[in-house]
């Protein structure tokens, strides 16, 4: 491995010294304060605040309540946001997302902070990510490569670790169709001022279920298989409070062994193809206050194994990546002025039977972020917001990105907001674009885009009372270019280039509305166009919709929560999406509803939380993407038991 540059192996050493000594000298207080109000939201300025306030839009979820609302995984939660849609390639298969038309690896994905994007395609196997050990996500739509750097084209996921909430022992047990059947467990204890949090989970699934493969005479009866699965997942958490902050390490460990077969081709297809992962991720982290400013500081690190395996091509390939990912931060929150700045870097290594010689990348990146406060103690309010990051990259050089942004309110006695900005973002080249079975192009450059949106937020009718809502819309557009293509040189050679230039714009509406705590519904609607401008010479491609991107989707959960019960109802909408480039030919849209049941029951010190629910209910026949058969009609029986302790002196 070459060595680093002195700056940023300084960055790296000096941080970890760092976190080791604030840990010892620095008085502490509770700064989770600003994470548990639900209004809060971080990702889109890196500061706490309002979600109304906001430059742009946000949507935040709670994990613990999706999961009591009958949402199993983080594709399923993800599906119900305004702009985002989930490309599913079956059960226990790759699943990844378009964020307002933006491709997987467009999209940049945190957890707690540090980036899990594979260095070796870019992107995010959301079946891969758990939801045992997650507290919130939170979805920034919009460029924000000024505030996180690369990769954040279309916006950011963030995901946020459990927090520790008391002393429990947690069982649950899941079974349904398909020979589906989950078990996990947490332990959350607090063990002198150290606080603990360990959970363990197992999912598995034979999933032959039956679809029809459509054979140019019919519809002919065929079973999946060969897409069979077995996933481990454990993480631990650790977390020391003191009098002016909070230390904790995260690590969290994913293995699975499944089956994937691949596209559907023809009557007699079985697939044999089988695919093997190991993923760890280690995050050691220490917040707190100095004076008037709050600081973070924190190390991540994240090891990615892929083995894919199949016997029909005598393939067997592997990929391993490890990314180490330290960074520090620096908050002031005031009267009228807030601000952050920060610094971050990156050590990227990758190795392959796909690439010749192990591969390393280095980066170290600045940022500033602030927030101007211009009508403070008034009813009538104006935001103004600004952000720049600077990035260095090894094989790219550097990289500046500014963002500005506005929240207006400008009617005093209506709670209604304005908002909107205008930014850059880029995504850096894969290992695979550059390197990939000597077909690479090192000669690469990031992609690009320039991007705003504007919108506005109306909630009614007031707080005081027992109805609470708010109507967001949002209108975007994004301009890419020096977009990476693997185009064809001849009839049997394709090579990646800096050639795409993609026009993304469209318009978001979403309502949220709660009667107290017995009726909540939720629902968005999305219309955009994702088109290729590249070329407009080309028939073919000129102005046609991007592969898989519906024009229309939207959702609609509706929840009913009388006494102990639970009751939701879940609406999924997409229209056609396009699986060839001239959009000659398409899959058509597809509605898919959901129902789920449950129950908290508390005996004694002990809360049993039996669950049903339906996917699928109308047995809908459909695929997301083509020659990539989803089941029917699902079930799922499960069942929570919570022992509860009495709190740790």
């Amino acid at each position: 491995m070459p060595a680093l540059p002195s700056g940023l192996f300084i960055l790296m050493e000096g941080q970890l010294y760092l976190l080791l000594l604030l840990n010892l000298v620095v008085p502490k207080v509770d700064t989770a304060r600003i994470y548990q109000q639900p209004n809060v939201v971080v990702t889109a300025t890196r500061m706490p605040l309002n979600n109304i306030d906001a430059p742009s839009k946000v949507t935040s979820l709670n994990v613990n309540e999706l999961e009591t609302d009958g949402f199993h995984n983080v594709t399923d939660m993800l599906s119900t946001v305004g702009g985002l849609f989930m490309k599913d390639y079956g059960p226990a298969q790759l699943q990844t997302l378009s964020l307002r038309g933006t491709g997987a690896a467009q999209t940049l994905f945190l957890l707690d902070g540090v980036s899990l994007n594979n260095i070796q395609n870019g992107e995010v196997d959301m079946f891969l990510v758990p939801t045992n050990d997650l507290s919130s996500i939170e979805v920034s739509q919009g460029g924000a490569s000024a505030l996180y750097g690369a990769n954040a084209v279309g916006g950011v996921v963030s995901l946020q670790s459990e927090q520790f909430s008391g002393n429990f022992i947690r069982v649950n047990l899941g079974t349904g169709s398909f020979g589906s059947q989950t078990y996990g467990g947490e332990i959350s204890e607090g063990l002198g001022s150290a606080q603990v949090d360990l959970t363990l989970q197992q999912r598995r699934a034979v999933n032959d279920y039956g679809f029809s493969f459509a054979n140019g005479s019919g519809n002919l009866p065929m079973k999946r298989i060969g897409a069979d699965y077995l996933i481990d997942n454990q993480s631990l958490k650790i977390t020391i409070p003191s009098s002016n902050g909070r230390s904790s390490l995260f690590v969290q460990n994913i293995s699975d062994n499944r089956g994937t077969p691949g596209m559907v081709t023809d009557a007699s297809f079985v697939g044999t193809a089988r695919e093997i992962d190991k993923n760890t991720i280690a995050i050691i982290k220490n917040d707190g206050t100095l004076g008037e400013f709050d600081y973070s500081v924190s190390a991540g690190a994240v090891y990615s194994y892929l083995n894919y395996i199949d016997p029909s091509y005598e393939e067997n390939d592997y990929y391993k990546t490890l990314s180490v990912q330290p960074a520090a931060q620096l908050s002031y929150i005031g009267d009228r002025f807030s601000s952050a700045v920060g610094i971050d870097g990156e050590v990227d290594r990758g190795e392959s039977d796909q690439m010749i010689g192990v591969k390393n990348r280095n980066r170290i990146g600045a940022f500033f972020s602030g927030m101007y406060d211009v009508h403070k103690g008034l009813d009538l309010e104006t935001r103004i917001f600004g952000a720049v990051r600077f990035d260095d990259y090894s094989e790219f050089g550097s990289s500046l990105n500014p963002k500005v942004g506005l929240n207006i309110k400008p009617f005093a006695r209506a709670p209604f907001h304005l908002r909107g900005s205008i930014g850059t973002a880029y995504r850096v080249p894969t290992f695979n674009d550059l390197y990939y079975a000597g077909l690479g192009n090192t000669n690469l450059k990031p992609e690009k885009s320039v991007e705003y949106d504007f919108g506005g937020i109306f909630e009614f009718p007031t707080r005081e009372t027992s109805l609470n809502a708010d109507l967001d819309v949002s209108y975007y557009h994004i301009n890419i270019s020096d977009g990476i293509v693997w185009r064809p040189v001849n009839t049997t050679l394709w090579l990646p280039e800096n050639y795409g230039k993609i026009l993304s714009q469209g318009v978001e509406v979403s309502l949220h509305l709660n009667v107290n705590t017995l009726f909540s519904l939720r629902g968005n609607y999305s219309f955009g166009k994702s088109v290729d401008v590249s070329d407009p010479t080309d028939p073919l491609t000129y102005d046609k919709q991007q592969l898989y991107i519906p024009e229309g989707q939207s959702s609609l959960v509706a929840t009913l929560s009388p006494g102990i019960l639970n009751f939701t109802a879940v609406v999924l909408y997409a229209g056609k999406r396009y699986y060839t480039t001239d959009n000659s030919a398409s899959l058509p849209a597809f509605t898919v509803v959901n129902l789920s049941a449950g129950a908290r029951i508390g005996v004694g010190i002990a809360d049993i939380t039996p669950a049903i629910s339906i996917d699928n209910l109308f047995n809908q026949e459909y695929e997301v993407i083509y020659q990539y058969p989803v089941p029917g009609r699902m079930y799922q029986l499960q069942v929570g038991f919570q022992f509860n302790q009495a709190q740790s002196k």
